[in-house]
């Protein structure tokens, strides 16, 4: 079903805020390892990618059966390469039409979601081209404000309930859809008529920060409870 859908999981040893993050122990194993177990849940290892540049990463990828694409010195340097660079030269080595790029930052989000997601893509935007990509998002109804004034509602007598506020949408960075062809030409993984894939509040936690992984180990109980 998912046959033409190469899943990139970029990742690097080195990490400006958290030191060698895909190593992290989560769960009984670390953030890569576990990234990849999700994914060959819903996918074939044929189809997986890790890129990356570190040999011990490249051992875990070995060790769970999924594919290496060795990714350049220069496009692991967080501080030389842009993000555009990355994107496309990481994606231009993978031999499948359709990229989906999952990061193992965003743990908790479930195979159960990651397979909804790749059916949504294919029939959203691969058959009926409602949109040219998609990306995982919570679904935010709350108060927002930017430097000086209220985003989404009037602070004062008209104050608007929660419920009635409009839809915003928090990209949670842990899965992006689209074609080969289309990221290679725009360098990006994202058109201009995306889909917004909503996922579970537990789903969007991206550890950035030492705070953020204590969350989400935190809250790995109740993600095994939700995926039984």
């Amino acid at each position: 079903m998912f046959n033409d859908i190469g899943v990139v999981i970029p990742v690097r040893l080195g990490s400006s805020r958290v030191k060698e993050k895909a190593l992290l122990p989560f769960s009984d194993t670390n953030l890569l390892e576990w990234k990849i177990q999700q994914l060959k849940e819903v996918i074939s290892n044929n189809n997986i990618f890790v890129s990356t540049e570190s040999d011990k990463l490249k051992e875990i990828a070995l060790k769970q059966g999924v594919q290496i694409h060795h990714r350049d010195f220069y496009l692991a340097d967080g501080h030389k390469a842009s993000f555009s660079e990355v994107i496309t030269g990481i994606v231009k080595d993978i031999p499948f039409k359709h990229i989906a790029w999952v990061t193992v930052v965003v743990p908790l989000m479930k195979p159960t979601e990651y397979k909804k997601a790749f059916e949504i893509y294919l029939k959203e935007v691969v058959e009926l081209k409602n949109n040219d990509s998609l990306f995982s998002a919570n679904l935010l109804k709350e108060y927002f404000w930017d430097e000086y004034n209220p985003i989404n509602y009037k602070a004062d007598m008209n104050h608007t309930i929660s419920q009635e506020l409009l839809s915003m949408y928090r990209v949670t960075n842990g899965l992006y859809m689209r074609d080969k062809n289309s990221i290679l030409k725009d360098k990006y993984f994202l058109g201009k008529d995306p889909k917004k894939f909503v996922v579970s509040k537990i789903s969007g936690i991206d550890i950035d920060e030492t705070e953020d992984y204590e969350i989400a180990k935190a809250l790995l109980e109740i993600y095994k409870k939700e995926v039984k």
